[in-house]
Parts: structure tokens; sequence; C-alpha cells
């Protein structure tokens, strides 16, 4: 886990902790850092509560960073999952979102939008369930919490 929460991912300071703290796991872990891959994480950082996938973080930069490419949205975020840095959401459609790897939530995918929303405070019984499959001799690492259906804006 990268941080406990982000509490406002266009605060200046609070983006460069972020920075600061990916670019000394990338480091520690052996890892390159590039101005890419920087860039990358920082957009990522912003749009973190979004969830957004490749091609939207490609889409919002590919004027804005000289000679990236699709690809290279899809290594950066690649390993960046490896060093625990993101966290990567499947849906059902085979599109992954990203986010920025925090204390473990739950998520609920519109399956109208396909927007991904947080679902907070299920530590808990996440936390229940890893004890119970560690009883039963299953290593957990990692324990996702994902539910499906039509978001409220979708219902109006």
């Amino acid at each position: 886990m990268l941080v406990e929460h982000i509490n406002n991912p266009n605060d200046e300071k609070e983006l460069q902790a972020l920075i600061e703290r990916m670019i000394d796991i990338s480091k520690s872990k052996g890892s390159k850092v590039t101005t890419q891959r920087i860039l990358i994480f920082k957009e990522l950082a912003r749009k973190t509560k979004e969830h957004p996938s490749a091609e939207e973080i490609y889409e919002s930069l590919k004027d804005k960073v000289y000679g990236l490419s699709i690809s290279t949205v899809y290594r950066a975020l690649s390993t960046f999952e490896e060093l625990g840095l993101v966290r990567r959401i499947a849906t059902p459609d085979g599109r992954a979102h990203y986010e920025i790897a925090v204390k473990p939530h739950g998520h609920f995918i519109c399956q109208n939008c396909k927007k991904v929303f947080d679902i907070e405070d299920i530590q808990e019984p996440l936390e229940h369930i890893r004890e119970q499959l560690k009883e039963k001799g299953y290593t957990v690492n990692e324990c996702n919490f994902v539910c499906y259906g039509i978001c409220p804006s979708c219902q109006n």
C-alpha cells in the first residue's frame, strides 16, 4: 500500500509527496524512474478517484508528453502494479482501470456507464475473509470486493 488514503489529488504538496514516495519505492526495488513514468503516475494520482483506464491516461497526456505511446502507458502501469504502487481493477468488458494503491476497499462497477466507484469502510469484512482463508491454509496476497449494478446517475 502506497498511502493510507488520498485526501485531495489536486493538492500540489500531496501530489509531490506521492511522486517522491513512488520514486523512492521504484529505486529501492531496482526499477528505473523516467520522466514519462513520473508524468503517467502523476496523471493517475490526479484522477485516481475516477479510476482511469490506460487509454484515458494516454489521451490526457499524448499532446503534453513528447514521444508517449499507449504501450508506454501500459508498461508503466504494469510496472507500477508489480511495485505495489497502483491497483488494477478488471472490469467485465475486459478494460482495466487503475487507482493509486491505498488501504483496501471495494468497488462498484456500473454496468451501464462502466464507471468504477469506491466502496469505503469494508476493511473489517475483508480482514474477516482473509482470516477465514488463512485458517484453511490459504495465503492471501490481495483481496478484492467488487459489486456490479446500475449507479444512481444511470437509474435517473
